[in-house]
């Protein structure tokens, strides 16, 4: 069977999880180039997660387990906030609190919108069509 006959027809949930497996690479490393040299402020088990989410998702992938590479990159993602806020928590107490009101890190801003359109974009591949062999096909 040739590669092109291989990949199927219907490759919406396909390409979302893909996308949302590169995604989930890309969060990983703004949040290791922001954060890296700041361990105060760098959680590495949410960065491990990232990383392990976009690995799962593209070997479930091309494994046609379509759906659970999704399920795992959104497990992982939300595992990954969680930790970022966390770890990121005294930050945001400070900013608001007002002691430093005035000046708004740019790196915060960044890695936390990267963080929400992670976690936003594995929720939406979740709920994506995946791909079903006709045979299997529901009715």
């Amino acid at each position: 069977m040739s590669p092109a006959k291989s990949v199927p027809k219907n490759r919406t949930g396909m390409i979302a999880t893909l996308s949302m497996a590169a995604l989930s690479a890309a969060t990983a490393v703004v949040y290791a180039v922001c954060y890296g040299n700041q361990e105060r402020y760098m959680s590495w088990p949410a960065f491990i997660l990232l990383l392990v989410g976009a690995a799962f998702g593209v070997a479930l992938t091309f494994v046609r387990r379509y759906e659970l590479g999704a399920a795992c990159m959104a497990v992982t993602a939300f595992s990954a906030l969680m930790l970022f806020i966390k770890i990121i928590y005294m930050y945001v107490v400070v900013v608001y609190v007002g002691i430093d009101l005035k000046t708004l890190d740019p790196r915060f801003v960044i890695t936390s919108v990267f963080f929400i359109l992670c976690f936003i974009a594995s929720l939406v591949t979740v709920f994506l069509p995946q791909v079903v062999n006709k045979e299997g096909m529901r009715k």
